[in-house]
């Protein structure tokens, strides 16, 4: 088995496999080993494993290269079981070990240890104490006292297992309920959820068995409940007639119960409800001990329920941010999430660089592949070219066949959004350059992609139906982009002259000809990004020959 183990800056250590013959490192996410530091390429090096059983790293235009056992490689390189790569500030060992069988035995509990356990079962025996002064009477009453206790102990052990294994509230409510039955006299009871608002929800009434007839309405007193929301304090009713508290209580006498007790489901920010149980016949069903397993039975359920709602709540805030980090860079994720009033959505007029990417001639490429083959290109393009836009401050409009439209200034403007297209476009024709270098072993063909961009004003906002509604940019800016892009060789960024006006001299920018566009009536001029580095310059011409 090879395998890799990183070692992180902060000390922490992984392992991958090198289950498939190409494991490419670097920032993106798209990467099979990502790791996420500014030190690290997008697409930093590959490690191979060769038909021969060799594997070797490989660098892929990285900023800060890769050192192999503290030499930088500038080629392919065969690495040996324990030679150390440092990838930026990351530290990767190879290992290649043969596999190892292991073996698994049973646990086996001792004898000694089983005898142990029955001897404390039987620890609550009249037999095994010593009889003191005092009447054998006394002695019997301490040690239902100790059984009881023992009973109510379990109760709660068991609450503390059974409710935090529920993962909705219903399910914690139900479980709630079938636990307050285990206490001695409970032979009704319910639990009232309420709301943000505090209002309550509707509630079932359960028995401990099942009860023929009609059965006395339970009226929860409007005296109880805000008793319990004033005080956050379980509450015990041990005969509702003489009970002061609520001499003025009609609702209570009508329900015609005797013994009571009312606990308050209190959550970390509000109350949540109200746990309560009854019996109808005895006018002192409940002790002290009781309400105290009641109370924290409702403790249990209430923190449950809370850790449940918690989770909802950020469950929902993660599938919203998921949608918008689908579209948008993570950081304009942050200023939405910052400050929403800021953003402008809806459909209004702004300027935008819009950028197209489209791999050349893939129809015709892809009708001699298998269709998951197929699949397999377009997601890895996607993925590292979305990767390459949001970390530019782009906004992802959409895929169109085997195209990328996005935009740089919408729905937030950076004031650089030319230059942030381009410099995207430039790193996409790069990206490109250093995945084909690999295209053969992964027996892919060699890509090259066309990319247009335009500068200029957009209607922008949520278009759509009131079914379905998408963010996206319409007008003549977003035409001529997709036209610049059609007339892109493989290779080539195309951009209009207002993108090139708002570029700065770092920018290599050449003339050429003006080009007739669809829709236009008089040639449109049209100017080329010199991106290729005298190396990458090499490399795709070896590929295009």
């Amino acid at each position: 088995m090879a395998c890799l183990i990183i070692s992180t800056p902060d000390g922490k250590r992984g392992i991958l496999e090198l289950n498939k013959p190409i494991v490419t490192i670097g920032r993106g996410n798209a990467n099979d080993l990502v790791l996420n530091d500014a030190s690290v390429s997008r697409f930093h090096c590959v490690v191979k494993q060769q038909e021969d059983g060799t594997v070797v790293i490989a660098d892929r235009g990285s900023t800060n290269g890769v050192r192999l056992n503290g030499k930088t490689i500038d080629q392919d390189v065969v690495i040996q079981n324990g030679d150390v790569a440092n990838i930026g500030l990351f530290t990767i060992r190879f290992e290649s070990v043969d596999d190892v069988a292991f073996e698994v035995r049973k646990v086996e509990i001792p004898a000694a240890l089983d005898r142990i356990i029955r001897q404390s079962q039987r620890s609550f025996s009249p037999a095994n104490f010593d009889t003191p002064t005092g009447s054998t009477e006394d002695m019997i009453e301490q040690i239902k006292q100790l059984e009881r206790e023992k009973y109510l102990l379990t109760v709660l052990y068991d609450a503390g297992k059974a409710i935090h294994s529920k993962r909705s509230v219903e399910g914690i409510a139900d479980q709630a309920m079938s636990l307050a039955f285990r206490i001695e006299g409970v032979e009704r009871g319910f639990i009232m959820l309420l709301d943000e608002k505090g209002t309550s929800t509707a509630t079932e009434v359960r028995y401990r068995e099942a009860q023929p007839g009609e059965q006395p309405q339970i009226i929860l007193s409007q005296a109880v409940l805000e008793r319990i929301k004033r005080e956050l304090q379980p509450i015990l009713i041990s005969d509702v007639s003489g009970d002061e508290r609520f001499k003025t209580s009609e609702s209570m006498k009508m329900a015609g119960l005797r013994s009571a007790m009312c606990a308050p489901l209190v959550g970390s920010q509000r109350l949540l409800g109200i746990l309560y149980a009854d019996n109808l016949q005895k006018s002192d069903a409940f002790t002290q001990d009781e309400l105290n397993v009641f109370s924290l039975l409702a403790s249990q359920a209430a923190a449950a329920i809370d850790n449940v709602l918690a989770y909802k709540h950020i469950a929902n805030q993660a599938v919203q941010r998921s949608a918008l980090e689908r579209f948008l860079a993570p950081q304009v994720v942050e200023m939405i999430a910052a400050d929403p009033e800021n953003i402008k959505l809806g459909g209004i007029n702004q300027k935008v660089s819009v950028l197209f990417a489209d791999i050349r001639d893939f129809t015709s490429i892809s009708e001699s592949m298998p269709p998951d083959k197929v699949l397999e290109i377009l997601n890895e393009f996607f993925t590292r070219v979305t990767d390459v836009i949001f970390d530019h401050g782009g906004t992802l409009d959409k895929y169109i066949g085997d195209c990328v439209m996005a935009l740089f200034g919408a729905p937030i403007a950076k004031g650089n959004d030319a230059a942030s297209s381009v410099r995207a476009a430039i790193e996409i024709q790069r990206l490109m350059t250093e995945l084909n270098r690999d295209c053969k072993q992964r027996k892919w063909p060699a890509l090259e992609v066309g990319i247009g961009i335009n500068t200029g004003t957009v209607t922008a906002g949520n278009i759509g139906s009131l079914r379905r509604l998408d963010y996206t940019a319409v007008g003549d800016t977003v035409n001529v982009a997709a036209r610049l892009m059609a007339e892109a060789d493989g290779g080539q960024i195309l951009i209009s002259e207002s993108t090139a006006r708002d570029l700065d001299s770092t920018f290599k920018v050449g003339g050429r000809k003006p080009v007739m566009l669809k829709g236009k009536s008089a040639p449109v001029p049209v100017l080329s990004v010199r991106w290729m580095e005298p190396k990458a310059a090499t490399v795709t011409q070896k590929l295009r020959r």
